[in-house]
């Protein structure tokens, strides 16, 4: 294996490893949650996910994973595929898990008078428009100005923000864990 590209691995494995021992994680499965019950006659909807300061300190490292701009981005990993000394097994594995959060980041989380928005979309219009910048001219913050229009909608579309955070680290964790197989 090319000496760039072990390197490359084992500094994704230990940002993961790393990350994996954050608070966010704290509450095991049950990390974002949503709860629907009646009281008085009326119904409720209750939401919860990690505070501001758990989710601040995964985002800084997400932002590494989702965007291609470093070497240890989930996209940019690709490029490993182009070594001929690392294993068919690590590739294909790699490329069904990349593929499979593909699919459901571009899978539509909803429906309205405003359009469709898919997963991506809520993803970048957190990570990029509400949290990680600020700029009106931004498209990211465009889209979070456009959806969540109230309370109950950012709550909402917050919640799933918190789920496609899960569904990140899930897909780096699996990528780590096969990284270090293939390091063996």
């Amino acid at each position: 294996m090319d000496l760039n590209n072990r390197k490359r691995l084992e500094d994704f494995i230990t940002r993961v490893d790393e990350i994996q021992n954050y608070s966010y994680f704290d509450d095991g499965e049950n990390i974002v949650q949503i709860r629907c019950s009646t009281v008085n006659g009326e119904d409720k909807v209750e939401y919860s996910q990690p505070n501001k300061e758990k989710t601040d300190a995964i985002l800084f490292n997400l932002r590494l994973f989702v965007q291609n701009k470093d070497d240890i981005s989930i996209g940019r990993l690709s490029e490993l595929c182009m070594d001929t000394e690392i294993s068919d097994k690590w590739k294909k594995e790699y490329t069904a898990i990349r593929d499979n959060l593909n699919n459901k980041l571009d899978t539509m989380a909803a429906e309205g008078l405003m359009g469709t928005i898919n997963y991506r979309d809520i993803l970048d219009m957190y990570l990029f428009g509400k949290l990680g910048h600020r700029s009106e001219k931004d498209h990211s913050y465009k889209l979070y100005k456009k959806w969540v229009t109230n309370e109950d909608a950012d709550k909402m579309l917050y919640n799933a923000f918190h789920t496609v955070i899960i569904w990140i680290l899930d897909a780096v964790i699996s990528i780590s864990r096969i990284s270090k197989s293939e390091l063996k």
